[in-house]
């Protein structure tokens, strides 16, 4: 059984020893939504999302915010300014309020307050992001569609020999499965990570077990019903209505991690 800290641990440590401050790393993906694979034929990936801190010099002189992505023994880790990270989070990305959620993430010690009173305000954030949320999922999966049979460089051997990548049907099937359960279920944000319903199709769309043909139609099918179900949702959304204060609330937070930071780094040049 991989241990996904133990990974976790170690990339922080390549990262760091590249000369990046990562305050949080988490996984990303599959190993979150009870759907990763182990076998001869299929082995998930182990992809991360890293958040580092800017140092005092990257300020001085504005230096662009990263926002990278690099390829590391068991997948990809995708490497985020906290500055741009907190922007991307509060527009309700879903790639990026899952890594609130993550069960397999390690905080560096140093900035354990700052996370925890993030943690503590994420169901905060979720509820009053809600109508972008749903705007934002909707729109995953509107990309994913367009992916399901483009040869991108890196599943090109699946469209070549099944006609789709049937990775992009299982993503749309989960976001979709996901929206019901937050919206219609009443489900909590780290329940509705972990699919309640289709888990059969959704590993069978993974796998490319469907016909080009049936995968086409599913997808279709499931992008019409999830469309269907935003509008539903945000018609009964009054925005106007909605306090947004919690946003402001993980900004400062991300200021403080970014002071702390500088604080630190001012004290180790004395």
């Amino acid at each position: 059984m991989i241990n996904l800290i133990d990974c976790l641990t170690n990339q922080k440590q390549i990262l760091e020893s590249q000369g990046y401050k990562v305050v949080y790393i988490s996984i990303y993906g599959s190993q979150n939504y009870n759907l990763d694979i182990y076998t001869d034929d299929y082995k998930s990936d182990i992809d991360m999302k890293a958040i580092i801190v800017p140092t005092l010099d990257d300020l001085i002189y504005n230096s662009k915010p990263i926002s990278t992505v690099v390829d590391t023994e068991w997948g990809q880790c995708d490497l985020k300014d906290i500055r741009s990270y907190f922007q991307t989070l509060i527009k309700a990305n879903p790639a990026y309020i899952e890594t609130l959620f993550t069960d397999y993430y390690i905080v560096d010690k140093h900035f354990k307050k700052e996370f925890d009173e993030i943690f503590s305000l994420k169901d905060e954030l979720v509820e009053k992001l809600s109508a972008q949320m749903i705007r934002a999922m909707y729109g995953m999966m509107c990309e994913k569609q367009k992916a399901l049979c483009h040869p991108y460089p890196t599943i090109a051997h699946k469209i070549e020999k099944y006609g789709y990548d049937g990775k992009q049907l299982s993503h749309v099937i989960r976001l979709y499965v996901m929206m019901q359960d937050y919206y219609a279920h009443n489900k909590s944000m780290k329940e509705a990570l972990i699919p309640s319903d289709a888990i059969n199709m959704i590993m069978k769309a993974k796998l490319n077990q469907y016909s080009l043909e049936d995968a086409k139609y599913l997808m279709d099918l499931t992008i019409k019903q999830g469309k269907e179900f935003k509008e539903e949702i945000l018609n009964n959304i009054d925005e106007k209505t909605i306090d947004y204060s919690v946003k402001d609330k993980f900004i400062k937070l991300s200021q403080d991690i970014i002071k702390n930071k500088i604080i630190e780094e001012c004290r180790n040049y004395e």
